[in-house]
Formats: C-alpha cells, sequence, structure tokens
C-alpha cells in the first residue's frame, strides 16, 4: 500500500512539475476591437483563443500546452493578426 502511494505521489509531481505554455496575444482596452481582432483568426485558431478582464483590460492568450514545438509554428500564424505574439510560460497558481 505504501509503494502504491509513493508511486503515485512521483507520479502526480511529475506531471504538476511539467511547464505549461502558451502564446501571449495581446491586451486591449476594449473588448468589441478584440473580438474583431480575433475574429480575424482562421477558425482553427479562434478555438484556441480565451480572454479574461483585469480591470479595464480584456488579455487574450491560447489555452496552456506542455508542447513548446506546437506553439512555435503556430506563432506566426497569431502574429499576422497580432504582431506582438509572444510565447510565455504559464504561472503556476497553487
Amino acid at each position: 500500500m505504501l509503494r502504491i502511494f509513493i508511486l503515485s505521489t512521483l507520479l502526480s509531481a511529475l506531471l504538476f512539475s511539467a511547464s505549461n505554455f502558451t502564446v501571449k496575444i495581446a491586451v486591449f482596452g476594449n473588448q468589441k476591437r478584440l473580438q474583431k481582432s480575433i475574429d480575424r483568426l482562421s477558425p482553427a485558431l479562434k478555438k484556441t483563443v480565451r480572454t479574461y478582464k483585469n480591470g479595464k483590460l480584456v488579455y487574450a492568450y491560447t489555452i496552456p500546452t506542455t508542447d513548446r514545438e506546437t506553439l512555435k509554428k503556430l506563432l506566426p500564424a497569431y502574429r499576422k493578426v497580432f504582431h506582438d505574439a509572444y510565447i510565455a510560460p504559464t504561472k503556476r497558481v497553487d
């Protein structure tokens, strides 16, 4: 029983220690302008975009992933609309 507990603890520690990355797309002061820009993306890319509002600003980013190489391949497509888009590690909230 102790072995199972230790093994599951180690496995979960490895899973949660994996770095997640996202593409930080844009920060807008106007939700409608941001949505208009997001609508210029291809349908496949639009599905990956998430937004949240913090105070008066609206932030756009992609769904977090551990696959940084895929984000590197997709970054030029995001930059066609959002020129300042970049890959960044996600912040862990414990």
